[in-house]
């Protein structure tokens, strides 16, 4: 007795079977054998790689490069509220409040950025400020979601896979979808960096933030690479075995895959990893040493580092800025933190000539 499954993919002399044959083929063909093989895009693009700066929980528009000079006429006053503002706020008074922050004007462009980014309006002439940005939900866990992947609720494949799986990878040796989280991982969790629906191989990559950021990167003492290749190549015989009887189980091939790719990271990863080799005016300008804008702007050169080697989207996440009131305080202690390794993020990539193929959002 056989599956429906098992029936369809059997039926090895029907039309179906060699046009589904044909398709695999011409895919094989394009992509080189692998799903993140690099691909031809559709037109031609300037861009080859992205950089996503995440910042949790959202910088307030008005107190960074959305100055409301109106607000300080209204600071304090209470909002006049119609009938559906009124249905869709809590009970309780609510009130206009000024932007902390004084703004400046930056760059030859003259862009308003908020004074207390010392750094980023260095290279304001770089930047696009876009302001049309509207979204669907105020719940943490949806919003970030939306943000990722499009949609509010978990499912679909995060913005890294889409360009993962519409373009392939330049580096086979490193994944093409790289995260570099927080200590803890954001609102939402994996899934904003999930495949969704695609195949398993286009999820993105988390490196740990401390420690060794990807654990058992080295072989244990004494087993050599032929060692390892041998072990590699019978655990790849009996899980192909397994993966036949199961057809259509991408996340099988995913995990297969995931083998030679963590073989082959083993020779790459360590010194891709060792931001030492990076002079000390490199880690001055991304601020590494001296805090607020260590462990930031480890992630900003590290992001560049991968984008160099070929990686095709990097995203890096910064802090929780869901700072409801003290905007001052607290927006003002996260701009610390990362005003200086952006700015020096978007410097280095112009020195470098990759800013010319890098979209930084």
């Amino acid at each position: 007795m056989i599956t429906r499954r098992d029936a369809l993919y059997g039926l090895g002399t029907s039309l179906g079977s060699v046009a589904f044959s044909a398709l695999l083929a011409a895919d094989e063909k394009r992509t080189g054998g692998t799903p993140l093989s690099p691909k031809k895009p559709h037109a031609p693009t300037k861009a080859k790689a992205c950089i996503f700066l995440m910042m949790e929980g959202g910088p307030s528009h008005i107190d960074t490069f959305d100055p409301k000079p109106k607000l300080a006429d209204l600071h304090l006053k209470e909002f006049t509220r119609t009938d559906k503002m009124q249905s869709a706020m809590s009970s309780g008074k609510r009130y206009y409040v000024a932007s902390p922050f004084k703004f400046v004007k930056a760059g030859r462009c003259g862009a308003d950025v908020a004074a207390n980014w010392e750094h980023l309006g260095s290279v304001a002439d770089d930047l696009c400020f876009y302001r049309g940005c509207q979204v669907d939900s105020v719940n943490h866990p949806t919003a970030m979601y939306q943000m990722n992947t499009g949609n509010r609720f978990v499912g679909d494949p995060a913005v890294g896979s889409w360009v993962t799986y519409g373009l392939g990878s330049v580096n086979a040796n490193l994944p093409g979808f790289v995260v570099l989280p927080e200590v803890s991982h954001p609102q939402g969790g994996a899934a904003n960096w999930g495949n969704g629906f695609l195949p398993a191989a286009f999820q993105g990559t988390p490196l740990r933030p401390k420690g060794l950021p990807i654990l058992d990167l080295a072989p244990p003492p004494g087993v050599t690479r032929d060692h390892q290749r041998a072990n590699l190549d019978l655990l790849a015989a009996l899980n192909q075995s397994h993966a036949d009887d199961r057809p259509g189980r991408d996340d099988l091939a995913a995990r297969m895959e995931s083998y030679e790719l963590a073989f082959r990271m083993q020779a790459e990863v360590p010194g891709l990893l060792d931001l030492s080799k990076e002079d000390k005016k490199t880690h001055a300008m991304y601020g590494i040493g001296p805090e607020p804008t260590d462990a930031f702007g480890r992630r900003c050169l590290l992001a560049r580092r991968l984008v160099e080697q070929g990686v095709r989207f990097v995203q890096l996440y910064a802090g929780t800025w869901d700072s409801h009131d003290y905007i001052e305080k607290a927006h003002g202690k996260l701009v610390q933190q990362v005003d200086r390794p952006i700015a020096g993020l978007i410097a280095d990539l112009k020195r470098t000539g990759l800013l010319d193929s890098t979209l930084v959002v």
